[in-house]
């Protein structure tokens, strides 16, 4: 029996991850200079100047030959024109050949900024999307993909979900295993959305129905990828229901869009065909594809290095640390990962407010854009931009007291050059001059229960934990 055709699959999924890679590289291109610029909180240069003695292959980057602002510019810049292409069909191959060069030279020199699981993902499907492209400047209803590349795309799509649910048990964490996961999640994920208030909202045994269902689509579901068809169709509806949800109710840039879309093979071109029969348009089937026994061959070797390959930065999960090696080999270029999404469970929302004083006596907040500050804000959409310094903060109290080097500069920025970093905030309380002292108040964040929110208006409630030492512009520069 003659495996289904995805040539129209693949057409798709082709224009959505030129529209995913747009998303990724605009969202670069207007934090780009803050983040790594001469002037930014991690500046590329110096980070390029301190690996030079490793060599290009420890960290293959463009960014070698310049790490000016205008490079990292000019790159977001292309990444985006290149995008375009991609969405457009012109030399499909090439454009995504440049796109994963771009990309991994980002992530190469964005050190803690472009270090999540999704920029490794789009690297990832990026590459394995290569067995699928058709050739050609402007391919014209090219061929159906080889079935061994469309083999390699569910295996990703596969790999994605099925590590992410063992990483969930692996780990030990109890909130899995007692399905209470998700009574904590949508009030301590990185950036929630308003959305994500009223999901809190919900009973504690609907919040371990979501936990159970989450563990059915990536431990049971998953495997099935390769099912029949109708099968297939429950498969992807209940990934699509699981990453809507996740978008509904909290913001990782382009993450959830990027799943669904390679989720998209686990359909075939007759589940497309029904949809364009409903909308009075019938779809052209895909001319059917004659591989050569050459190509065949090749593409089977492949496939049968890179299966088992694809497996070792998984391995440490199951305490096998023989392949260390090969694993810090596979990470120079981020196209073959291990993915364990929400394995540990945070339980308590910790953050960060900096306050800034003129006199030492009164003190004023800064107000970051999209993470949770003023608790009568709203939880903002945002995604699928990523506000990196947002994101980051997240993760800057789970291991202690804050010791980042990016924050540091931070705070010496505002106690300098406030303008560098004035982007980052929604409201700038020192607008004259910078303020003659700086510190740093933490918070526990919780969502308010819906009698609270009624009677306050309020989002959030928060509990004041502490404050750090106020540090004058030359105690901030001093730090390490």
């Amino acid at each position: 029996m003659a495996a289904p055709s995805r040539g129209r699959v693949r057409d798709v999924y082709l224009r959505l991850l030129g529209v995913i890679f747009l998303a990724a590289f605009l969202s670069l291109l207007v934090q780009v200079r803050l983040l790594l610029g001469r002037e930014g909180l991690l500046p590329a240069a110096t980070y390029v100047d301190a690996i030079r003695r490793l060599g290009f292959f420890a960290a293959p980057t463009v960014f070698w030959l310049d790490a000016s602002d205008r490079a990292l510019v000019g790159a977001a810049v292309a990444g985006a024109i290149l995008s375009f292409g991609l969405i457009l069909n012109v030399a499909p191959r090439w454009c995504l050949v440049a796109l994963w060069a771009l990309y991994v030279s980002f992530v190469n020199v964005g050190q803690e900024f472009l270090s999540f699981q999704w920029d490794n993902l789009l690297l990832e499907a990026a590459f394995f999307t290569l067995f699928v492209t058709p050739r050609g400047f402007r391919p014209n209803r090219p061929p159906e993909p080889h079935p061994i590349g469309v083999f390699l795309m569910l295996w990703l799509v596969f790999r994605m979900n099925f590590e992410s649910g063992a990483a969930k048990l692996l780990t030990g964490d109890p909130t899995w295993r007692n399905l209470t996961a998700m009574v904590s999640y949508y009030e301590t994920a990185p950036l929630p959305t308003w959305v994500g208030w009223y999901a809190h909202q919900a009973p504690v045994w609907a919040q371990r129905v979501s936990a159970g269902y989450t563990l059915l689509v990536e431990l049971v579901l998953a495997p099935l990828v390769w099912g029949p068809a109708r099968v297939r169709r429950i498969v992807f509806a209940a990934i699509a229901a699981m990453q809507a949800m996740i978008v509904l109710t909290s913001n990782y840039g382009f993450f959830n869009y990027l799943t669904l879309a390679l989720a998209l093979f686990v359909l075939d071109d007759r589940d497309f065909g029904r949809i364009t029969a409903r909308l009075g348009r019938p779809l052209l089937p895909a001319p059917p594809h004659v591989p050569s026994r050459a190509r065949t061959v090749l593409l089977g070797a492949v496939a049968a290095i890179l299966v088992p390959v694809s497996v070792i930065p998984f391995l440490p999960f199951f305490r096998v640390s023989r392949f260390a090696r090969a694993e810090r080999a596979l990470d120079t270029v981020r196209s073959i990962n291990a993915y364990h999404l929400f394995a540990h469970m945070t339980l308590v929302r910790k953050e960060v407010v900096i306050e800034g004083s003129a006199d030492g006596e009164s003190w004023e907040p800064y107000e970051f854009r999209f993470k949770p500050g003023d608790p009568s804000r709203p939880p903002p959409f945002v995604a699928p931009h990523q506000p990196r310094v947002d994101f980051q903060l997240w993760f800057l109290l789970l291991g202690g007291p804050p010791r980042a080097l990016y924050f540091n500069r931070l705070l010496e920025r505002l106690s300098t050059t406030p303008a560098t970093v004035a982007p980052l905030f929604a409201r700038d309380p020192f607008p004259e001059t910078p303020p003659r002292l700086i510190r740093v108040a933490f918070y526990r964040y919780r969502f308010t229960d819906a009698a609270t929110r009624r009677a306050t208006r309020a989002w959030w409630s928060r509990e004041l934990l502490g404050y750090s030492r106020p540090l004058a512009a030359g105690d901030v520069r001093g730090r390490p």
